[in-house]
């Protein structure tokens, strides 16, 4: 028979944790309470934009989409399922979103109670972390950030399929059916690596578990926990392959540090998050890690030393403490595929939301301290605890109220960070903000000479301020750094339209062209360059191609037009000018492009029409006037 410990008979001093679902439903209140203001935050214009706005799998959406693509060089279709009913569930609004995570962040904190519960029956250090688990600031990043929904998603069945082995290994012990348990375990386990490959290091938390609490059923199940591992490792190595089909040089981006780095970076993380839980301030989503003169800062050379003590200590007193060792492993073991081993994209080495689950184990070694005061101390320390992080974390739930107040929030603790100041930048930019993205763009740009990405949004600024001169020089640093996009190429070709560089912008625009078969606007700007050298031929096929591919471009319809009318193809002129008029009644030019190709097949009644609609709109339009002169001079 397997060792297990039995739920005790419940004392009359902790009936109030007893009573049924009273303290599931404090938790779902208490994340209510805290997390409801996320309902009303918008998208961050990081991640936000690239995982929902622009997932090709949300575009006419299906199964097959979401289960036969990848998105940011990741594998989840349960995330873009999930996506895709916060579309259903608020339209082109994103409180959708917000709703799922508040729901599944609900949902995982009442899993922490039960797994708790189920594992050491000790009810009151059970609410005790999962009350923390809920109103902790250092889980605002995960619920309140749209594209986070695939940390809350991959818990709520992580945490599920922990719960489920633990009922498993309960009902074992009592010799009750046990095997469906483990098949609900498999199956949710399937589900969270299907909505993010952090789930790989379940199984190695259940090993970590049967270690402590449940030793024989290492022995008698070990080959459904083959199972566990297979699945793990698949989506693991399939992760790595999908990162890099993305662009992701894993090496590459690796290289940036060295392995001796890595080992400290690695040593100062394992100490951060317990800090960042235990003094809960100055929250942001950028910890970078920074040298100052090639060196580390002193903390980093006196982690490993912090870390080799603790395991010394550890290991001499409390080797034979379980539920202290369950407590280091609750925390290790989940975090251990975000540690900074490897670099796989560049900004987030270190996040908040890497320690979602982690944290558990944190309040689980809290809650073993406090474990040992009396219970009228452990209550008032409890509802003490819950109403000062619930409060902070409330707070914390504003910063994610878009991109512009993330990445002032980001700047106000790390205000040397260029990746911060160049997405300040990015946010502002999208908000037509030009002057103060230039400036942001420019800020990152002298922290970081080498950011390259950081001249192109800078580049795009400059063309919002019609700064050609200074838009153009930033693209061609951009380029020549080797940034190519199409988008890039596009910008670049118009600056060197507007700069009257008519044959280098065409050959800017056909790479663009060449890069991005289907886009309307690089046909557009190249007709317009090829109508300036007066090659006519091409410049009508590239306007043809543009309404082909984009049926209400204005421009090019007009464009189209006028070149028409030079060809003296008055009527194609007419029907131009006319199907642009369909897109806007108000359009002066369009009236009186029309007015005079009407007046050129002796029109005049509807020229004089077009032409006195024109003034009306526009009274001092000049074209028009004199259009309407030369119709009455031919009336006379």
């Amino acid at each position: 028979m397997i060792s297990v410990v039995e739920t005790p008979a419940v004392p009359a001093t902790t009936a109030f944790f007893e009573r049924k679902w009273l303290p599931e439903l404090l938790l779902l209140v208490a994340v209510i309470l805290v997390y409801a203001g996320s309902l009303t935050n918008g998208l961050v214009f990081f991640d936000d934009d690239k995982a929902i706005l622009y997932n090709r799998a949300l575009q006419n959406p299906s199964l097959g989409k979401f289960f036969t693509g990848q998105n940011l060089g990741m594998y989840a279709p349960f995330t873009w399922i999930a996506y895709w009913v916060g579309t259903l569930i608020s339209g082109e609004e994103t409180y959708g979103f917000h709703l799922l995570s508040l729901i599944a962040h609900a949902i995982s904190s009442v899993l922490v109670f039960k797994i708790l519960s189920v594992l050491s029956a000790r009810v009151w250090l059970a609410f005790f972390c999962a009350i923390l688990f809920a109103t902790h600031p250092i889980q605002v990043e995960a619920v309140s950030w749209a594209a986070a929904l695939s940390t809350v998603l991959f818990s709520v069945f992580y945490l599920g399929s922990y719960l489920a082995y633990l009922f498993f290994a309960r009902a074992e012990a009592k010799g009750a059916p046990a095997l469906p348990w483990l098949f609900l375990s498999l199956g949710l386990f399937l589900a969270s690596v299907l909505s993010k490959s952090a789930a790989v290091t379940l199984p190695i938390l259940i090993v970590a578990t049967d270690l402590l609490y449940y030793k024989n059923l290492l022995r008698k199940y070990w080959s459904i926990k083959i199972l566990y591992f297979l699945i793990a490792f698949g989506f693991g190595y399939f992760t790595f392959i999908t990162r890099e089909a993305e662009g992701h040089d894993i090496a590459l981006e690796s290289a940036a540090f060295s392995w001796a780095d890595r080992f400290f970076m690695v040593c100062q993380t394992l100490l951060f998050y317990p800090f960042k839980i235990l003094a809960p301030f100055g929250f942001t989503i950028s910890y970078p890690f920074t040298k100052v003169g090639g060196a580390w800062a002193w903390y980093y050379y006196a982690a490993p030393v912090a870390i080799a003590v603790m395991v010394y200590f550890t290991w001499k007193k409390a080797r034979n403490n379980r539920d202290l060792l369950y407590g280091i492993a609750l925390y290790l073991i989940p975090l251990a595929v975000m540690l900074p081993i490897r670099t796989v994209g560049t900004f987030e080495l270190r996040s908040d939301r890497y320690a979602y689950i982690s944290c558990i184990g944190i309040f689980w070694l809290i809650g073993l301290l406090l474990e040992k005061t009396q219970q009228p101390v452990r209550y008032l320390v409890t509802f003490i605890l819950a109403v000062l992080l619930g409060g902070l974390a409330w707070n914390q739930t504003g910063v994610w109220k878009g991109g512009l107040a993330l990445f002032r929030n980001c700047i106000m603790y790390t205000p040397n960070s260029s990746l911060c100041q160049c997405n300040l930048a990015y946010n502002e930019l999208i908000q037509a903000d030009y002057q103060n993205a230039a400036i942001h763009y420019t800020e990152a740009i002298k922290l970081d000479p080498d950011f390259v990405e950081a001249f192109s949004g800078r580049g795009y600024a400059y063309m919002g301020l019609q700064q050609t001169q200074e838009a153009y020089k930033d693209f061609d640093i951009a380029i020549k750094s080797g940034l190519s996009s199409p988008k890039l190429f596009l910008n670049r070709g118009k600056c060197l339209s507007l700069l009257n560089r008519k044959t280098e912008a065409i050959q800017d625009l056909s790479k663009s062209i060449e890069l991005e078969k289907n886009n309307p606007e690089a046909f557009y700007q190249r007709g317009f360059a090829y109508e300036k050298t007066g090659d006519t031929e091409r410049a009508m096929s590239d306007y043809t191609e543009t309404i082909r591919l984009y049926p209400a471009s204005i421009d090019a319809l007009i464009s189209r037009g006028l070149l028409y009318y030079k060809l003296q193809q008055y009527q194609s002129a007419i029907d131009d000018n006319t199907a642009a008029l369909a897109q806007n009644a108000f359009l002066v030019q369009a009236l009186n492009n029309r007015a005079n190709a009407e007046l050129a097949l002796g029109q005049f009644d509807q020229a004089f029409a077009d032409a006195s609609k024109a003034l009306e709109i526009n009274p001092n339009y000049t074209f028009a006037q004199n259009t309407l002169e030369r119709i009455r001079a031919m009336k006379r």
